[in-house]
């Protein structure tokens, strides 16, 4: 019995060591997590404010990214026009999860009411997503530009039927990218051109450039290539109003038409020329191709330099009143019409004129 006492007092001994022994292991094993969890916060913050610097330098071209990202999103050719894709919104098989990212999109809150929002208050997808558009995904910067310092008018001088944008960017790429630019143009000359698109194919046009597969059903009229032109009246018709950020300082229905730069390859490049017929001739073109166009059929050759954004005007309560409900305003119009040439012409108004004559 004695034995077994002191086995018991002994086993006991050796159980309150142990837990004594663990305790300041969970201590620091919980100061280890506090730490952790104060630094990821710092870093949130520190992330919002880093997004808060880029915002209040250039609100408007800060807000043209959010526009342009959530046109995609909103496409039905989403997985052609939205890329490059978040990487925080890939699910655990690597999957795009459209349903958590329109989540977060909805949950923006304007851009100019981001600079006045506590940091802490903001969630971690709405500042994963800023992050990506702001800062890692390498999206050129869009600063804004004044529009007579363009370099090609943006009026169409013959009727004067395009009116100005409202707002016009330059497009800003890396050093990089622009060291390559000037390396590929070497003693070529460039010129100037507009070019029409969905607003929904801007996001994927600004940061891969154009590409071949953004011209819908335009590349069957004079060949494969990116369709071109130097007036801006040839690209409006592809440039449809398009609707985009409801939450957007640039208002929620935009129209984009690019300005790019073009190097003047003989070969790659095809347009009318009378000095060179053969460069009138693109494959698969079902004839010579017409002045005012030009079809690059390297992507390589063209680079997007200004983007006119032209702002979808709301028309007043009475215009869509009546767009609604014209033929029912014609139809009472007409009775009305009726009704006041059959008291011309009735007994009564002679009478009443009799007073007068």
């Amino acid at each position: 019995m004695e034995t077994e006492e002191r086995n018991n007092i002994l086993n006991l001994n050796k159980r309150v060591e142990h837990e004594h022994v663990e305790e300041p292991c969970s201590s620091s094993s919980n100061e280890s997590r506090s730490r952790h969890g104060k630094q990821s916060t710092q870093e949130s913050v520190s992330t919002i404010e880093n997004i808060g610097e880029i915002i209040k330098l250039n609100l408007h071209g800060s807000d043209l990214i959010v526009c342009s990202f959530v046109a995609a999103l909103k496409s039905y050719r989403i997985d052609c026009c939205l890329r490059p894709f978040p990487q925080y919104f890939l699910n655990a098989n690597s999957e795009k999860d459209f349903s958590s990212l329109r989540n977060a999109c909805d949950k923006i809150p304007p851009l100019q009411d981001l600079l006045s929002v506590p940091s802490k208050s903001i969630s971690d997808d709405v500042r994963n997503l800023l992050k990506w558009l702001f800062i890692d995904s390498g999206f050129p910067v869009l600063k804004p530009f004044p529009v007579n310092k363009l370099p090609l008018s943006v009026v169409n001088e013959k009727t004067s039927i395009n009116a100005l944008p409202q707002y016009v960017f330059e497009v800003t790429y890396n050093k990089k990218i622009e060291t390559m630019w000037k390396n590929r143009i070497g003693n070529r000359t460039i010129f100037y051109a507009f070019h029409g698109s969905f607003v929904e194919n801007f996001f994927s046009i600004c940061k891969f450039g154009l590409q071949q597969h953004f011209n819908r059903g335009k590349e069957v009229i004079f060949g494969n290539g990116i369709y071109l032109s130097n007036e801006i009246s040839v690209c409006t018709m592809y440039a449809p109003f398009g609707e985009t950020w409801k939450k957007s300082v640039l208002g929620n229905k935009q129209s984009i038409i690019a300005i790019c730069e073009v190097i003047n390859d003989e070969t790659e490049v095809k347009c009318k020329d009378e000095k060179n017929k053969k460069r009138e001739i693109n494959e698969n073109s079902y004839g010579a191709i017409p002045e005012k166009y030009f079809v690059v059929t390297n992507s390589e050759l063209v680079k997007v330099k200004y983007l006119l954004v032209y702002r979808h005007k709301a028309p007043s309560v009475v215009t869509s009143f009546i767009k609604k409900h014209f033929l029912w305003i014609a139809i009472i119009l007409y009775f009305a019409l009726l009704v006041f040439i059959g008291i011309l012409n009735g007994p009564y108004w002679r009478k009443f004129t009799k007073y007068f004559y």
